[in-house]
């Protein structure tokens, strides 16, 4: 039964199609775009899945599909119309034209096979866009860009003070490893907004720090590490430089680390002190990735 089930299911013709332009098309990027946007392991998704399954808005192809998250699709295309009504001169085929040359990149920062027609794929990616955009916009504002509001229909979900339960629970959702579109998405849509990439970027700066400072519980911090979006390859991606340090800066902490053991015999309370601090703050690493992998949002009373 399940062969036949196979067999009905399976579309041949279309399985033949992808394969030869897969094949077509990859042979001058193999080894170009790694995977990105990695699936769950099956063990953690089915030890807690409220961690790691969006509840509210599926971004990006992983969920696309559940129907209790189809709900949210009226309020994507609405801010998709948004868009292309307040800029005018930034048609969103243009935006689905220069994906649609760059498909194959966009399946490659997936660690699934995405089972979806070019054309499908793409158009997912510049509704989606336009929605995150929209909501991570209240952030900007936080940050003192000047920004359109929020419309209307929107204002349910978003909230400037973080206190209405729909805005927590998409604040949850997009911080999840599963809900994640490539990031040069978002540049391209807003490139096409301010005509300059670089502008693009200094938007989406502003927009994931507003989000860091709403989510992060590290208060204290004044200063915040100077991140190239270019360099980043989705928004949990960015949110993971903000707090972990790049690898090639690490073999300074190593030296320095070295420098210390051999000190070691004549600075013992020194470096039990400096011990103790660096285990205090790698716990606090620890508890901040794991609310992170929990999506923290602020409570609702």
């Amino acid at each position: 039964m399940s062969n036949d089930h196979s067999k009905l299911t399976f579309d041949e013709l279309r399985w033949v199609i992808n394969i030869r332009k897969t094949l077509e098309e990859e042979v001058e990027e193999d080894g170009e775009f790694a995977v990105s946007i990695f699936s769950v392991p099956k063990l953690l998704m089915a030890s807690d899945p409220d961690s790691y399954v969006p509840q509210q808005v599926a971004i990006g192809p992983y969920h696309y599909w559940r129907p209790e998250l189809y709900e949210m699709q009226r309020y994507k295309i609405a801010a998709a119309k948004r868009f292309q009504k307040h800029h005018q001169s930034c048609k969103l085929e243009n935006l689905v034209d220069q994906l649609n040359k760059l498909e194959q990149r966009v399946r490659a920062c997936y660690h699934k096979f995405l089972d979806f027609n070019g054309e499908t794929l793409v158009w997912m990616m510049t509704v989606d866009a336009a929605f995150l955009l929209e909501f991570l916009q209240v952030f900007a504002m936080q940050e003192g860009a000047k920004v359109q509001r929020v419309s209307s229909s929107m204002s349910h979900l978003v909230d400037y003070a973080g206190k209405k339960s729909a805005h927590n629970a998409i604040l949850r959702d997009i911080v999840m490893l599963e809900n994640q579109i490539p990031l040069f998405v978002l540049r391209k849509m807003l490139d096409l907004k301010f005509s300059s990439l670089e502008a693009a970027d200094d938007m989406l700066s502003l927009m994931f720090i507003g989000l860091f400072k709403e989510i992060s519980p590290f208060k204290m911090m004044e200063e915040y590490p100077n991140i190239d979006v270019s360099e980043s390859v989705h928004l949990l991606d960015f949110l993971y430089d903000l707090i972990v340090p790049k690898l090639e800066q690490q073999p300074d902490t190593i030296e320095v680390e070295l420098q210390q053991e051999e000190q070691k015999e004549g600075n013992d309370e020194e470096a039990t002190s400096d011990s103790s601090h660096v285990k205090q703050f790698l716990c606090e690493v620890w508890k901040l990735l794991s609310k992170l992998n929990k999506g923290p949002v602020k409570m609702v009373k």
